[in-house]
């Protein structure tokens, strides 16, 4: 399996509501893309996840009571991946999984994306940060071309 983009990433809050553009060309015709990506931890430390939504209750004005914060428990990270294949977005991947794995071809994707016309050209696959409340988010992604006997998901 051709590796085609591998990057790792350590988010902090101060990455919350953020995306980061991963781009690359492909000239050469494959068969298709394997996007593995994972991050973790999901759910926030309680600790600090009950700090957290205490004081976000508390400046809605609202009662941080202990029933109250447990209401919003487990408080998760969210990364999403999203696709854009020459400028034409395919999709995005709102799956709260801490490990995923999409894949593309011209004949079907992965649920939440559209398979593109063709393969070459250029890609950009974006990270969503949509919740980052740890102190630290350790994330991968590894993009690699399609075997012919990877199954598709």
């Amino acid at each position: 399996m051709q590796t085609i983009l591998q990057k790792q990433f350590v988010f902090t809050p101060q990455d919350d509501k953020t995306t980061i553009p991963l781009q690359f060309s492909l000239a050469d015709p494959i068969q298709g893309l394997r996007i593995v990506f994972q991050y973790g931890p999901q759910n926030v430390e309680p600790i600090r996840a009950q700090a957290l939504i205490t004081a976000e209750l508390q400046q809605a004005g609202l009662h941080a009571t202990p029933a109250a914060v447990a209401a919003y428990l487990p408080l998760q990270n969210l990364v999403t991946v999203s696709v854009v294949k020459d400028g034409q977005y395919l999709g995005n991947h709102h799956y709260k999984a801490t490990d995923q794995i999409i894949t593309l071809t011209t004949a079907a994707a992965s649920l939440g994306f559209a398979p593109p016309r063709q393969l070459t050209g250029d890609w950009q696959i974006n990270l969503h940060q949509h919740c980052i409340a740890s102190e630290q988010v350790r994330a991968a992604i590894t993009i690699s071309e399609l075997e012919a006997n990877d199954a598709l998901l």
